[in-house]
This record gives C-alpha cells, structure tokens and sequence, in this order.
C-alpha cells in the first residue's frame, strides 16, 4: 500500500514537473524587449524615441520622420538625427523635444512634419540613422522607410500640396537666419 502511495506521489510530481518545468530550462519571451510596430525604438540621453520610421512621400523622392518623442525631464531637449547612404551623411533633422509626448510626423499635429531626402531609400529598405543630443554618445539603429501600403501609415504620405505647406515656413526661417530677404513671387 505504501508503494501504491509513493508511486503515486512520484508520478503526480513527474507530471507536474514536465507539465509546468519548460520555464526552468528554456527563455521567456515575455522577457526579451522589443519594438512592437514596425518602427525602432531608441533612448538618447533623456529623449526616448518610440517607433521611428520614414515614410515615403507621394512621389517616393522625400521621407517624413515619424516618431514619438518622450522628454521625461522639465525643459525641452534638442534631438539630431543624421541619415547615412553609403557611410555618408546625406540627411539630418533636428527637433526640439518638448516635456512630455509629443507626436512628430503627423501632418495634422502639433509639430510641422519635418522632410529628408535621402537617395535610395525606397519602401521596404532600411537606413543607417545616427541620433543625439547635445552632449550625448550617438545612437545607431537602422530606421525602416514604408510607405501608404498599410493604411495606418497613410495618413503620414504627404501630398505635393502639404509639402509647400509644410516648406514655406521653412523656407522662410532659413532665409530670416542667412539674412536673406524673400521676394515674393510675382
């Protein structure tokens, strides 16, 4: 009677052993950090960047970068970010990353979209981007360039109209720093 006992015991513990030991012996998953969209996630000195991505305009010639930016300290933060084509630099954007969240790309927020050219970088491919703040290291990742395929991304593909909109203030904040006057079109 006593074997019967401990033989049941045995095999009841022999069961739950291999019923529930896969988690002694094999990773979690639910442990390993990643980005769950289809953009990279970066930290850079206080500035965390959530989900960047490049998404192609119309005509597939210009970039707009789309991220979310979370500023966790009290005064906004300026956020560099250098493209690379070929181990060259052939784009940079800068933003100014106030308190908080805040949405870049969105040609209905708050921020002006911002727009790079970069050769190559069609829909599908990835490109070396190097972000920074003042004073920090760089930060490598490779950014993924989409386009309007997916309908969430559709709304971030500017329209040649939107990117006049966009490129007047612009155009007229380089020239008020080079101290060049604008003459307006006749």
């Amino acid at each position: 009677m006593k074997i019967r006992i401990a033989s049941s015991i045995a095999l009841a513990a022999a069961l739950t052993l291999g019923a529930t030991g896969c988690s002694l012996i094999a990773a979690q998953d639910t442990l390993i950090q990643y980005a769950p969209s289809d953009g990279v996630d970066a930290n850079v000195n206080g500035v965390e960047v959530r989900n960047l991505m490049l998404v192609a305009d119309e005509s597939g010639e210009q970039q707009n970068v789309v991220f979310t930016g979370i500023n966790a300290g009290e005064k906004a933060q300026q956020l560099t970010i250098s493209f690379m084509a070929d181990g060259q630099q052939v784009a940079t954007s800068e933003f100014e990353v106030p308190a908080g969240t805040t949405k870049f790309g969105d040609p209905e927020g708050e921020q002006t979209p911002v727009l790079v050219k970069i050769p190559e970088a069609k829909a599908g491919t990835l490109v070396d981007a190097y972000l920074s703040t003042p004073g920090s290291a760089e930060v490598q990742h490779r950014v993924p360039v989409l386009d309007g395929s997916l309908k969430e991304y559709r709304p971030y593909v500017l329209t040649a109209e939107q990117i006049a909109k966009f490129s007047a203030p612009a155009e007229k904040a380089a020239d008020a720093k080079s101290g060049a006057e604008s003459t307006p079109a006749n």
